[in-house]
């Protein structure tokens, strides 16, 4: 029975217990990529209707160093998703161990080592490949491997070697996030000096005015790069934060798992191994002491390691900004005292040209009113012979105006006269008519008398 359950450890722990660092890179690089092409893809309509255009546009289109960090951290926040979408798995084979542990009652410590060692190849043999690959399976390998090989040793010992190990895997899992998280500001600074160097090398000292609008699209990408990786690198450090305590919680429920249930099951007919429960606890209490110090001690490097690149950096930026801005400061103090000088000049000369021209102007301005003036006197002169012929003939006008009134007065005579010849010409022929009359009745008269 010995014999063949050390096989089976065998052949347990000679199976694969980790995947490759390049079979889990390529799959989060290409997906990056991927994800990044989308974004660049649907982000213009999704901000399009949040009124975000301009946004989307400046922040992650306005030149190519942003497409470059829009690239390195999606890339980053691939390997983290993938990280995430591995922690359930992790709970899942911790949960399982748990499980197989109580059911078999190894921390009560009444199992024999070959009956445990039976049970961990079993359940090893018959877990799928995602349990085998995760980190309770690569425990179990490991236990396997020392126990069917190295029996005499003391398990404590290797227990505390393995959460070592597992805690300096947890740390070389995520230097390439770290890098990614230190690539992203760089980029940013990257771009700043180039966005300076753009607005440096527009500046035109003789023609300033059109000039400015070039300096100032070179700082505006100076100030845009900078800012987008800022904000990006500000995600991946507190996403990179909170899933490394993630995995650090499943590595520290692991320990606390093999101490209380590994070690009672694997640990006795050793000479070192732990008679009591008073010693478990104290072996417990002593091993999470030193994860805790270990895992202290590690944020505050990282913290410390974090801090110093960014004062670093920081410190960099404000050197090359000032460097940069005094020589700008320059070159347009050297331009504007240029500029001064020029202008200066033109305006003395045009001064001088203004004056001279005043000068003729006014020359032929005096010339002129003298010709106004004598055209003036004679149009004087002219107009006093004028008004004297207007005075004559508004005396003529006014002797016409008596004799229109005299006539209208003989008019009116005239009329009367002509009404009392017409009554002498009606009176001449009544008397004409009465004339006639009488020769007619005297006529008659003569007439009867001879008859």
């Amino acid at each position: 029975m010995q014999t063949h359950s050390t096989h089976q450890a065998g052949d347990a722990s000679a199976q694969p217990a980790t995947r490759s660092a390049s079979s889990s890179l390529w799959p989060a690089a290409f997906g990056s990529l991927g994800v990044t092409v989308l974004f660049y893809v649907i982000g213009p309509w999704i901000a399009a209707p949040l009124n975000g255009a301009e946004f989307f546009q400046r922040y992650f289109c306005g030149h190519p160093l942003e497409y470059v960090t829009s690239a390195i951290f999606f890339l980053g926040m691939a390997i983290l998703w993938a990280k995430l979408r591995a922690l359930p798995r992790e709970r899942r084979a911790l949960a399982a161990a748990r499980e197989l542990a109580a059911r078999n009652n190894w921390s009560a410590g009444q199992t024999s080592q070959n009956q445990a060692v039976a049970e961990m190849t079993t359940f090893l043999n018959s877990a799928t490949a995602d349990t085998t690959t995760t980190a309770v399976g690569q425990r179990f390998h490991d236990i396997l491997h020392h126990v069917t090989r190295r029996a005499d040793a003391a398990l404590d010992d290797h227990l505390k070697y393995l959460a070592d190990l597992a805690a300096d895997r947890l740390v070389q899992s995520f230097q390439l996030v770290r890098t990614v998280t230190w690539a992203v500001p760089i980029m940013g600074f990257l771009g700043t000096v180039i966005g300076i160097t753009m607005a440096i090398a527009n500046v035109t000292p003789e023609q300033l005015d059109s000039s400015l609008p070039e300096v100032t699209s070179g700082l505006a990408v100076a100030f845009d790069t900078t800012a987008q990786a800022l904000g990006m690198s500000m995600v991946l450090v507190f996403a990179t934060f909170i899933i490394e305590r993630a995995e650090q919680s499943v590595l520290n429920e692991l320990e606390e798992f093999g101490i209380n249930a590994l070690l009672p099951a694997f640990g006795r007919g050793s000479d070192s191994q732990l008679n009591s429960g008073t010693e478990a606890a104290e072996l417990t209490a002593r091993m999470l002491a030193q994860q805790a110090e270990f895992w202290n001690a590690r944020f505050a490097s990282l913290q410390s390691d974090w801090q110093a690149a960014l004062s670093q950096q920081t410190t960099q930026l404000a050197r090359n900004l000032a460097a940069d801005t005094e020589s700008t400061l320059s070159q347009h103090r050297e331009s504007l005292s240029l500029a001064r000088d020029n202008y200066a000049s033109a305006l003395q000369q045009s001064s001088q040209t203004v004056a001279q021209q005043f000068q003729q102007a006014m020359s032929a301005f005096v010339q002129r009113v003298d010709v106004w003036q004598s055209a003036m006197q004679t149009t004087s002169m002219a107009a006093a012979g004028q008004t004297e012929e207007l005075h004559r003939l508004g005396r003529t006008l006014l002797q016409l105006t008596e004799s229109e009134e005299r006539l209208a007065r003989l008019q009116d005579q005239l009329n009367q006269n002509l009404q009392a010849l017409q009554i002498v010409d009606s009176l001449e022929q009544t008397v004409s008519s009465l004339n006639a009359a009488v020769a007619a009745l005297s006529a008659r008269t003569h007439l009867r008398s001879a008859a």
